[in-house]
């Protein structure tokens, strides 16, 4: 069974690479803070760079960057609401710090400001602003809230159902690298949902995804391989990403596994174990952990 349609990001909103943020470790500074100081010396005590991670001396600074009126470090001052990090979790008080650093066009802060609307945190829930906001975050490239606004359009959340602007949306941040949405975009290929019917294609973009570690991915990428659908018939490559998504948990995937064994050969399953060498680890984002339920199918 080929999962995940339609799905949202695993627990992200928002997510960003320190770099992405306009980070430079080299340009950290404790003397004569500045908007950009407070906020990048801030970052340093936030993720325990260089000096000891000491979430209440970080948030005093994303404080001082953003009644300086910096949108970064009032962005992270609404992170740290958001999740309770050095400061009481108040999602008043993080939308109205998304609120402000949006309003001076940042993306990731037009993200999560989103997200509150969506699940009524904070403010009133209102999809229609939910809406507003993710498109004016992913019109900026920003690939989580892309995959957030495709999946309001697969599921018909505040939009009218939409398939073709999904997968146009899905595509940018699969382009861009989000494992969500390839697994996503697969899904549609392989059910000709906004897009023709092409396993080859279906293949390509779980394959992208189940190598970041995506569940889900790795799953429906066995199924692929189990059915040769884009891609020849290999039982040996189907087990042993089965058995990737099956470690992490993922139900369908245990079933699936247990299934082919029973079809499977020694030789079959010795292949498929010499198959299950750990994939590279991929580079950890900050996550701003808005939890979105899952829309499997």
């Amino acid at each position: 069974m080929f999962i995940s349609r339609g799905s949202y990001p695993r627990t992200l909103v928002c997510s960003f690479l320190l770099l992405a943020c306009g980070f430079s470790p080299a340009s950290a500074s404790a003397q004569t803070p500045s908007p950009t100081g407070d906020y990048e010396l801030g970052l340093l005590y936030f993720q325990g760079y260089f000096l000891p991670q000491n979430y209440e001396k970080a948030a005093l600074l994303f404080q001082e960057g953003a009644a300086k009126g910096d949108p970064r470090a009032q962005f992270m001052l609404g992170y740290f609401y958001a999740n309770g990090y050095g400061l009481p979790q108040d999602f008043a008080k993080a939308a109205r710090l998304y609120r402000a650093a949006a309003l001076q066009g940042h993306a990731h802060a037009e993200n999560n400001l989103a997200s509150l609307y969506q699940h009524g945190q904070g403010l009133p829930k209102n999809l229609t602003e939910a809406v507003r906001w993710y498109l004016a975050a992913a019109m900026q490239g920003e690939p989580v809230a892309q995959t957030n606004l495709a999946t309001l359009y697969f599921n018909g959340d505040g939009v009218p159902q939409n398939f073709e602007r999904a997968a146009h949306w899905y595509r940018a941040a699969a382009e861009a690298g989000q494992p969500d949405a390839q697994n996503n975009l697969s899904s549609m290929y392989a059910s000709g949902q906004g897009v023709p019917r092409n396993y080859t294609e279906a293949f390509r973009w779980a394959h992208k995804a189940a190598e970041q570690g995506l569940p889900a991915a790795q799953s429906n990428l066995a199924y692929l391989y189990e059915h040769g659908l884009g891609a020849p018939l290999d039982y040996s490559a189907a087990y042993a990403w089965y058995s990737r998504a099956a470690h992490t948990g993922n139900q369908e995937a245990s079933l699936r596994l247990a299934s082919l064994r029973q079809i499977m050969t020694l030789r079959q399953i010795d292949s498929a174990n010499a198959l299950l060498s750990p994939l590279p680890p991929a580079s950890a984002p900050l996550i701003c952990n808005h939890p979105l339920a899952a829309g499997n199918l």
